[in-house]
Parts: C-alpha cells; sequence; structure tokens
C-alpha cells in the first residue's frame, strides 16, 4: 500500500511494518521463546530477502535490539529468505520501480575492466618523431617511399607522430593519413601543421582515457610524462582499450587454478 500509493516514505518503514508484523502473526502459532522473538527474526528475514542483503538485516535487527542469542536464528532465517528471493524474483524491491520505467538492471556487480589497467601496463612507445622546422613535403615524400619499399624502418607502424621543437618540446601530432596524402612539394614547417596534442598520463586508468577520446572525438592520445617538461613516452588507442577488455575476458573464461590437486600414482598389487 505504502509504494503503490506513490507516497514518499521509501521502501524501509513499510518493510520494518511488514516484517514485525509477520512475526507478531507467527508467534500467534509458534511456540514462545522470548518477548519479540519472532518479530525479531522474521523482520531479519523480510529485510534479507526483499533487500537482497542478509547481512544489512541482520546487523540491523543487532543494533536496534542488541538481542544477541537471536543471531543463530536471524541468520538462518535472512539467508534463507535472500536464497528464495534470488531465485523466485527477478528483481529486488530496490530496483523494481526503476525496472518498471523502462531501465536495464543487472544482478551482477562487476568492475569496468578499464578501471583496472593503467596506461604504462598497455601503451606502445613512440619511436618515431618529427622535428617541427622540417617541411611537411619533406615527411609526405619520406612515408611514401616507406610504403613503397615496404616500410623497412617500420616508419608507418605508428599511425600518430609527435612533432616537438628544437628542445625537443612537444609542439603538436600530425596523423598518418594527413601527412601521407600532403602534396610532396609543400615546404610549409610541419609545426605549423601539426594539431595541439590530446595527451594521457602513464599512471592513468584507461578509463579515463576512453572519456576523453570521446570528449575529444579522437581515437589515439600521446602518452606524456608528468615532469616539469613533458616527455613523450608513447602512443595509445582505441584498439588498446579494446584489449584490455580482451584480456578481463581471458581472465574470466580461463581462471587460473590456485590449488592443483595431483593424483598419486596406481601402484601394482605386490
Amino acid at each position: 500500500m505504502s509504494l503503490g500509493s506513490g507516497t514518499s516514505g521509501g521502501v524501509l518503514a513499510p518493510m520494518f511494518m511488514v516484517g514485525g508484523a509477520l512475526g507478531a502473526a507467527e508467534a500467534l502459532v509458534f511456540p514462545h521463546v522470548s518477548p519479540g522473538f519472532w518479530a525479531l527474526v522474521s523482520l531479519a528475514g523480510v529485510l534479507g530477502g526483499l533487500m537482497r542483503s542478509p547481512l544489512t538485516g541482520i546487523v540491523f535487527c543487532l543494533e536496534l535490539t542488541h538481542e544477541i542469542n537471536a543471531v543463530i536464528p536471524m541468520v538462518i532465517t535472512a539467508s534463507t529468505a535472500y536464497l528464495l528471493s534470488v531465485i523466485l524474483l527477478k528483481r529486488s524491491v530496490l530496483t523494481e520501480k526503476l525496472a518498471r520505467r523502462g531501465l536495464h538492471l543487472t544482478r551482477e556487480y562487476s568492475v569496468d575492466p578499464l578501471e583496472v589497467h593503467l596506461v604504462r601496463q598497455l601503451e606502445t612507445p613512440a619511436t618515431v618523431t618529427f622535428r617541427g622546422d622540417r617541411a611537411a613535403g619533406e615527411i609526405t615524400a619520406l612515408l611514401r617511399t616507406a610504403h613503397d619499399t615496404g616500410d623497412p624502418d617500420r616508419l608507418l607502424a605508428q599511425r600518430l607522430y609527435p612533432v616537438l621543437d628544437a628542445d625537443s618540446t612537444l609542439v603538436g601530432v600530425v596523423t598518418r593519413h594527413a601527412i601521407i596524402h600532403a602534396d610532396p612539394g609543400d615546404r610549409t614547417p610541419l609545426a605549423d601543421l601539426a594539431a595541439a596534442p590530446v595527451t594521457a598520463h602513464p599512471d592513468e586508468t584507461l578509463r579515463a582515457l576512453a572519456n576523453r577520446m570521446a570528449q575529444h572525438d579522437v581515437t589515439r592520445l600521446l602518452v606524456v610524462t608528468r615532469d616539469e617538461h613533458p616527455r613523450v613516452e608513447g602512443v595509445i588507442s582505441l584498439r588498446d582499450l579494446l584489449t584490455a577488455r580482451r584480456i578481463d575476458l581471458h581472465e574470466e573464461h580461463h581462471a587460473e587454478r590456485v590449488l592443483t590437486l595431483s593424483r598419486a600414482p596406481a601402484t601394482a598389487p605386490g
């Protein structure tokens, strides 16, 4: 009645009333143990089953009554109610309203794999950098030659190139796609064509990077140190984020056995 009417007050107070009233009704049928015993045990069961949190129901009842002698009955009742709730009900009372609004809810709670992996674990070293005073056409010719000769120096393996000044300070980035399709006769300094870099730090989580990629609409970031004069360490891409997810799936489906029991070899009789 309390939830169906749409009034405020949450779900805890109705559950207290239902649990206590159910226990008072049970006390009329079951043998007498102590004053309020059945109401207390029933309250723990209702909280444990409807909220899907048996420990919360037990601790709440103990804090309310300090009836330490009823701990074992409460543990049995709350655990049984929790198991029945998981088996028979699709959702708990805490998420029923959200589910009726069409919001997707799951029972399982898991850690985002992008939250447990750091950038330094999956970044690719930036082996190719260019000076900003070099002509853009010169770099274009260099990349096209590498493409025609099978990329002997692995220039094309990297898709985001840091552009540095004379002091090796980062001034921008250029993409492989943009520079390889430029005019080989273009004498514009590469620094003038470089875009402002979107950077990451080695100690950041991949989840922070995923949000940054979405915010700036990019699929690759430069990894730089947190020093006063940042140094380029590597490049991390959207594919590396998918690699983290693949690692997580592999660990889920191929859990390592902590304890391996070896069977003793059979011995021949005699």
